[in-house]
């Protein structure tokens, strides 16, 4: 009988070693479904939303970009709907001045998508948009994206900016 259940623990021991856990930090996410833009980071701090904190993500300092998503479907296309947004300098005096926004029609355009571990890569032209997966969270950057008048007291320039796209997987 002790001979039985010593085998019954190492069984039980054995079988529990043995098997994979399902919170063994693999958190493999399926590409397809819809991502919804939860961050949208730019280079310089802007406080459009005027609550006295000036933030780099546009996301929470306009609307603009409230209903930006992608779609990946399991053929391989993909529909992204994104928003533009216009930031000027509105000139008051020779000392003062201010950023306003005004957000613009998007586009939603269809393209296709392809996977590799954890890199997302979307057609795009000769410059395909890249993203990368942990979870349910993809990020992408683009290089010089984003271009913004700025001001600073005397002259105007136009830099273009990077941005950082930060996706989140609906359930």
């Amino acid at each position: 009988m002790k001979i039985i259940i010593k085998l019954c623990v190492l069984l039980i021991v054995f079988s529990l070693f043995s098997c994979s856990s399902d919170d063994d930090g693999d958190t493999t996410t399926s590409i397809e479904g819809t991502w919804v833009l939860s961050a949208l980071r730019v280079e310089s701090a802007f406080d459009f939303n005027e609550d006295g904190t000036a933030s780099r993500n546009l996301f929470v300092e306009t609307p603009c970009y409230n209903d930006d998503l992608i779609r990946f479907r399991s053929d391989g296309t993909v529909n992204i709907i994104s928003a533009l947004t216009s930031i000027t300098v509105e000139v008051t005096s020779a000392t003062e001045y201010e950023h306003v926004y005004e957000c613009l029609d998007g586009f939603d355009t269809e393209s296709t998508w392809t996977h590799d571990g954890n890199t997302i890569t979307v057609e795009n032209g000769n410059d395909d948009l890249v993203g990368t997966l942990s979870g349910n969270i993809m990020n992408v950057f683009v290089s010089d994206f984003f271009r913004i008048e700025m001001y600073d007291g005397m002259n105007f320039t136009y830099p273009n900016e990077d941005v950082t796209l930060v996706y989140t997987k609906q359930e």
